[in-house]
């Protein structure tokens, strides 16, 4: 997919839910060691996950999904962790991962109702979530605590004093009444 460059490898540890976390018992699976892969089509504005678990192994499988139709939850409080809550979706292949049925019997591949990715980095869940800021709506992007920005402004006359010399030569800059008046035009020689 020359379209789709990766913005992101990553490692993480991923909460799968099949239906809402707050079904109890839940039906759900947890991975660790993940690898998550974010691609992006900054020309369409649209962003696509791929994750795989168990990568090398005989249990490996993995999953991929657009993320159109998801809302992407980050909060600066937790600061390594993103969910993702997947919308509706017609592609039977799209946002189904393999797991058991909720009595252990049968293995079925289920659609995802939401995930929590435990990025290992926190630069990697704010790359993550940038990442997806760039393309998707901002209805679709929730961060929560997130620290204000100072201004440039302030944040140079706070961190960067004025000395007294440059004030004492600002001072007397102003108060020269020579200072500001047009100087006379040199006179150009033959």
């Amino acid at each position: 997919m020359a379209d789709w460059p990766v913005t992101l490898h990553s490692f993480g540890d991923i909460h799968y839910f099949y239906g809402p976390p707050t079904n109890n018992p839940p039906h759900h699976r947890f991975d660790k060691g993940s690898y998550v892969y974010l691609f992006e089509n900054a020309n369409d504005r649209r962003a696509r996950i791929e994750i795989a678990n168990h990568p090398g192994t005989d249990d490996q499988d993995a999953f991929d999904g657009f993320l159109d139709k998801t809302h992407v939850q980050y909060t600066y409080n937790h600061q390594c962790m993103v969910t993702l809550t997947v919308g509706e979706t017609t592609d039977q292949m799209e946002w189904h991962l393999p797991t058991y049925d909720p009595q252990n019997q049968n293995k079925y591949h289920y659609k995802l109702h939401s995930l929590d990715i435990y990025f290992w980095k926190q630069e990697d869940a704010l790359q993550f979530v940038n990442g997806i800021r760039r393309v998707l709506p901002p209805a679709q992007v929730e961060v929560l605590d997130e620290p204000a920005q100072p201004s440039h402004h302030h944040s140079h006359h706070q961190a960067d004093p004025v000395s007294a010399v440059v004030q004492q030569l600002e001072h007397a800059a102003i108060s020269d009444p020579h200072y500001g008046s047009p100087q006379q035009p040199q006179q150009q020689a033959p």
